[in-house]
């Protein structure tokens, strides 16, 4: 991967470019894949995102190598690293939204894991085997039958968010 620029018009626009050899022996040609980054190198992290995403060739190129790559263009041409600060921002956002998504996934594991248990139920219990171990907590907990009415609340909880009828984890306990 490397940066280019190239004048139109009059102007300098930089192109962040993917080199590529095609074919093989005496057929094998060059092929190069580029994405026009604009006349300035100084973008947010929302435009750096934007362009590289639009382009399928991009698409699926980590923006830490991008970074990388243009970093060390900077450096060459005597740019100052400030105007960078935008992909900077971009490569790092990366990292933290795929975390706090990892987070998240881990949490709705444990929130099933615990209404699982709260049910008295094993792992990878059918929606059948949920709704009779509910029904079966259900008749000692019920408040007409001299039950908890926050045990029993809890349990309807439970169900629900195991069935999918809640998103609402939060009030099993």
């Amino acid at each position: 991967m490397f940066v280019k620029t190239k004048q139109r018009g009059g102007r300098a626009h930089f192109f962040l470019c993917i080199a590529e050899r095609g074919g093989s022996g005496d057929s094998a040609k060059g092929v190069e894949y580029s994405v026009c980054l604009g006349e300035t190198l100084d973008l947010s992290a929302g435009e750096w995102t934007q362009i590289l995403r639009k382009s399928p060739d991009f698409r699926s190129v980590p923006l830490d190598d991008v970074l990388r790559t243009v970093e060390n263009y900077a450096t060459a041409q005597g740019l100052p690293s400030e105007i960078l600060s935008g992909l900077r921002e971009a490569a790092r956002g990366g990292k933290h939204t795929s975390r706090k998504a990892a987070s998240e996934r881990r949490s709705q594991q444990d929130d099933r894991a615990k209404a699982l248990r709260l049910l008295g139920l094993p792992p990878g219990a059918s929606d059948g085997d949920i709704e009779l171990a509910f029904r079966r907590a259900v008749r000692r907990h019920h408040p007409d039958a001299g039950g908890d009415p926050a045990k029993f609340r809890t349990l309807v909880n439970a169900r629900d968010f195991l069935l999918g009828r809640s998103t609402r984890p939060d009030e099993i306990a």
